[in-house]
């Protein structure tokens, strides 16, 4: 059954509007006004509705059973792609301004693109799978800002490295599970060093595990909650070894767990590469730059959108 969504009394049908990426685009970038060169987005208020509107919005863009005028339309895009478009054309400029080392962008690309066409056979096929008419058109209009984004959230990390691994409580671990506590303690006694888990381990192939990375946001599903629950005091290790006490598991069971990598600088390429495969580090890097660039929307319906995205977007 079709989807109808109600705009100024008239019902409009979702599903027959084919659109395309640039389409929306220029129709939703008329509600972001650029103050300066990226000092601020901003779209003033109004109590109801949108604020920002089109030229001859009464006039009629589909006509027949279902008539769509430009308002509607406009209105349409606004509601289903305006906070996304918004927040993508003025983290665009935002790359643009910090992301200037063409070399480094031109590498990015490169390897952006060499990414695109494993999936297609070619880039230029994958292009064309995107609706784009040709290769160089998308490279501009997609792969280029996503390779500053990519060096930006880099440059990021790199300058707040340590902040970031503190926050995230980043941490790499190898761990024997026992059924007993007495079982855990005893051999707790034994690690002395690297060597001595190592062997450890081999031990008890069947229930040791070599996790890894892990950090506050790893998934529950591969790391027990317990063991994330107590990250913190893993970070306080300042030189690897075994952590003091064997940890209770929420299978009951008891875990001997040995910190290692504990000098985060030598393992710096690692855990960024990590760190920017998690959705929250992502938000934060984002949030981070559109408040230094004084990124405001006083659109209450705008921003009450942008705020489902992330609330640390917009205040």
């Amino acid at each position: 059954m079709a989807e109808y969504k109600q705009i100024h009394k008239v019902e409009v049908e979702k599903k027959p509007f084919k659109l395309t990426k640039k389409m929306i685009a220029l129709l939703v970038i008329a509600i972001v006004l650029v103050v300066g060169v990226i000092t601020a987005y901003i779209v003033t208020a109004d109590k109801d509705g949108y604020t920002s509107s089109v030229k001859d919005g009464s006039t009629e863009v589909i006509s027949g059973d279902v008539s769509v005028t430009k308002k509607g339309l406009y209105e349409y895009l606004l509601d289903n792609y305006g906070a996304n478009e918004v927040l993508n054309e003025a983290y665009n400029k935002i790359t643009a301004k910090e992301i200037t080392d063409q070399d480094a962008i031109d590498a990015k690309v490169k390897e952006q693109k060499n990414r695109y066409a494993e999936y297609s056979g070619s880039f230029e096929t994958y292009a064309k799978n995107q609706g784009y008419s040709n290769a160089k058109a998308f490279e501009k209009e997609v792969v280029v800002p996503e390779a500053k984004s990519e060096l930006l959230e880099e440059k990021y990390l790199d300058t707040e490295f340590n902040d970031v691994c503190k926050k995230y409580n980043v941490s790499y671990l190898k761990i024997v599970e026992y059924s007993k506590e007495s079982d855990a303690l005893k051999a707790l006694k034994t690690v002395t060093n690297a060597d001595a888990m190592t062997a450890l381990m081999n031990a008890n192939s069947s229930s040791s595990t070599d996790l890894g990375f892990v950090c506050s946001k790893s998934s529950t599903t591969t790391v027990d909650k317990k063991f994330i629950k107590a990250l913190s005091k893993f970070t306080s290790l300042k030189t690897d070894g075994v952590y003091k006490e064997a940890v209770k598991l929420s299978t009951g069971k008891y875990a001997v767990v040995y910190v290692y990598n504990t000098d985060k600088n030598a393992q710096k390429n690692d855990i960024v590469e990590n760190l920017l495969n998690l959705g929250d580090v992502k938000t934060d890097i984002e949030s981070y730059y559109l408040k230094k660039y004084k990124f405001t929307v006083e659109d209450k319906k705008v921003k009450k959108q942008i705020k489902k995205i992330s609330s640390k977007y917009v205040d």
